[in-house]
């Protein structure tokens, strides 16, 4: 399990989770013409915090080389964080259990996946890059965005996504 982001990465989630309140639309609709039938089910499961910044991160992959960019790398940075929908969490939640996950170990979060409630959400929410990776796999998702999401808070870079991939990816993730 690795850590959930950088300080100013968590700052600017929060703050665009109080501050936009709607996905742009013109965006959103070229998304959901890349997605497969699977991948639009997941990321309509996301909810709309997830969404807005699915939206966000596809827009900038796009107006990053508008005539070179690759779809999968459109859906790689649009659905890395898939995996939270299960969490269930709000901001509040979310705040809380990134406190827990810096002040707990990894090995005792994992056991909470066996409980319900709080702890339960807490453990989908802390191990949401693997179980992403696994919705991913399961909907027929090209290699990178399964690698992308399971990998995309890992501080090194992974063979099995291109190191230039992996730039534009992080940079996404960072608006």
């Amino acid at each position: 399990m690795s850590q959930m982001g950088s300080p100013l990465h968590l700052v600017k989630r929060f703050v665009t989770s109080l501050l936009i309140f709607r996905v742009d639309e013109r965006t959103e609709f070229e998304l959901l013409a890349l997605l497969s039938d699977e991948e639009k089910v997941l990321y309509l499961s996301q909810p709309r915090i997830d969404r807005i910044h699915s939206v966000r991160n596809a827009k900038f992959i796009i107006g990053a080389s508008p005539e070179s960019y690759k779809p999968e790398h459109v859906v790689a940075a649009a659905l890395h964080d898939v995996g939270k929908a299960k969490a269930d969490l709000g901001v509040a939640g979310r705040v809380f259990a990134t406190i827990l996950q810096s002040l707990i170990s990894e090995k005792r979060i994992k056991t909470w996946g066996a409980k319900e409630g709080l702890k339960k959400q807490i453990y989908w929410y802390c191990l949401h890059n693997e179980r992403g990776a696994e919705l991913l796999e399961e909907a027929g998702s090209a290699s990178v965005a399964v690698a992308w999401a399971r990998y995309h808070h890992d501080r090194e870079d992974h063979e099995n996504i291109p190191a230039g991939v992996i730039a534009l990816l992080r940079k996404a993730d960072r608006i």
